[in-house]
């Protein structure tokens, strides 16, 4: 999706709310002010929009548009303002009871379901929900029933390792009536089917993150987008990861052709209660080298990050993980569960 067209989406469904000024207007996007202007002209030259000084309102002849829906304060008090957004929380937490638990196998684990939905809230924002289509490259946060709740984008595609969630969210989909969505069986390590190459107007992950596991998960996520004006987000943590994977995370970004648009740092928490992994603690590296208690409090947060295409994408050479334990665990790892055919190869041992 082209910046222009974001932009005029942006427009577009602010006005369908109310008429406003140019100054009002620019705080509901995002871009350089030529854009934005551009943007404009393109909405009055092709008649959706009407200028009536000092106001700009939806033209009678344009097409019926999404109302804006403000999720208000993401960081502090998200989903006050509008009952688009509270009642989307409660059909969520009520859709995901039950869900299936994490297992170290995979790695699992996820962030409470008010966080889900500020990250619902936030690519709502950005523009990047609406019309699209969305590719979610594993789901135990259950992202793609969260987006499906809205009924905005046209498209969503998960493709995830762990067959009970593949199943659980086929399922809620029935549930819920959406029919726009497709679920895979797909292992990361593997390569992505041809199909999925540029197809998506936008990604979602929550990578591992390993050196060669974080990048793994975003350039196949990258090989999934159309091109320039494509968006990515990810989940990414200061407790796995040092400054100097994000620095070399970013320079690999850089020259993938993106530019890093916002960092909202540790906008998500995991909890330790709703994930009911107690047990994985006993093989954290971090358990054995302090000879810890298990946490008292909620302590894993992650940061969410979004990113744009501004050329190409560009596909660059990574070294691919040849099992689970290279994908899973590097030097950083001191968080992660050792996954139980890993435990039981090294009692053997």
């Amino acid at each position: 999706m082209l910046e222009i067209e974001r932009i005029k989406k942006q427009v577009l469904r602010y006005l369908a709310k109310k008429p406003a000024s140019f100054w009002e207007l620019i705080n509901y996007q995002d871009s350089h002010i030529v854009n934005f202007l551009s943007a404009l002209k393109e909405l009055l030259n092709s008649g959706q929009v009407l200028y009536e000084k000092p106001y700009f309102k939806i033209s009678p002849n344009s097409t019926k548009q999404e109302v804006y829906h403000p999720p208000g304060c993401l960081f502090c008090q998200p989903f006050k303002e509008d009952p688009f957004w509270s009642q989307l929380l409660l059909d969520f937490k009520r859709l995901i009871q039950n869900r299936p638990l994490p297992t170290s196998d995979f790695d699992q684990g996820f962030i409470r379901p008010e966080d889900t939905l500020k990250r619902v809230a936030f690519i709502y924002e950005r523009g990047d929900l609406e019309e699209t289509e969305i590719f979610i490259l594993g789901d135990d946060d259950l992202l793609s029933l969260a987006i499906a709740l809205t009924g905005l984008p046209k498209r969503i595609v998960v493709v995830e390792i762990d067959q009970r969630i593949n199943e659980f969210i086929a399922k809620k989909m029935e549930e819920i009536g959406f029919k726009k969505v497709e679920i895979h069986s797909y292992n990361v390590i593997e390569a992505l089917p041809q199909a999925f190459h540029k197809s998506f107007d936008v990604f979602v992950t929550d990578p591992v993150e390993t050196q060669k596991g974080l990048k793994l998960f975003v350039s196949r996520c990258i090989s999934a987008l159309k091109g320039e004006g494509s968006t990515g987000y990810i989940g990414f943590t200061h407790r796995e990861a040092s400054l100097q994977k994000w620095r070399d995370f970013q320079s690999f970004m850089l020259n993938s052709g993106f530019v890093i648009t916002d960092i909202l740092r540790d906008f998500t928490i995991y909890p330790e209660e709703d994930n009911s992994w107690e047990d994985f603690y006993r093989t954290y590296r971090i358990m054995k080298e302090f000879d810890l208690e298990l946490p008292d409090t909620d302590w894993y947060k992650s940061c969410f990050l979004r990113f744009e295409v501004v050329e190409g994408p560009y596909l660059l050479e990574i070294p691919i993980p040849a099992d689970f334990e290279e994908l899973y665990f590097d030097d950083e790892a001191w968080a992660t569960p050792l996954p139980s055919y890993l435990e039981k190869k090294q009692q053997e041992a």
